[in-house]
């Protein structure tokens, strides 16, 4: 809940087919907020690994052809937040946040983009990608503190603009074993 205790609506976006430790770490938060009572959406390529894996995550998914940079991706996500009127739109690949960037300005209303970078790739250096991350995009998120600093310095975002939240990871799924078995094994 907010400080007026109203459930926030949220939209993840991503484009990635693929499967791994963004995707995990994407459907694991939506949960997590979800669970705190706000209302918490997916949209994703139908074809997509994550689109599939939401439900088992209890997120609730929305296939949209936001897999390539192509100008009917940014209509249908357009359509989606115009209708659903999200309070809060994070984007996590290039991909999907350049199509999310395109659907909010031509919104009036348009949630703020929250972008989480998963990724220490250099960013392109040019007027575009800029424009992507100090204007279209209201917050950074990254994995790390090493990739916040890259942000602060590709970006030229100001440091209150960029947070890191590092990769939690569940404790619960780790068991300590047996110290006796450890030492004989390692004679």
């Amino acid at each position: 809940m907010t400080d007026t205790g109203a459930a926030l609506r949220v939209l993840h976006t991503e484009a990635s087919l693929g499967w791994g430790g963004q995707e995990i770490r994407i459907l694991t938060e939506a949960r997590g907020v979800a669970r705190r009572g706000h209302a918490v959406t997916l949209a994703a390529p139908a074809e997509s690994r994550i689109y599939e894996e939401a439900p088992r995550y209890g997120v609730h998914a929305v296939a949209l052809p936001i897999g390539k940079k192509r100008f009917g991706g940014a209509l249908a996500l357009r359509g989606l937040i115009s209708r659903e009127r999200f309070d809060v739109l994070n984007t996590h690949s290039s991909t999907d946040t350049w199509l999310a960037a395109l659907a909010c300005r031509s919104l009036s209303g348009a949630p703020p983009i929250v972008r989480t970078r998963h990724i220490s790739a250099p960013l392109p250096d040019n007027a575009p990608t800029k424009w992507l991350y100090t204007r279209a995009t209201n917050r950074i998120v990254t994995t790390g503190e090493k990739l916040r600093e890259q942000m602060l310095r590709e970006t030229g975002v100001g440091a209150d603009r960029v947070v890191s939240i590092p990769t939690g990871i569940d404790l619960s799924r780790f068991h300590a074993g047996d110290p006796a078995a450890a030492r004989v094994l390692t004679r």
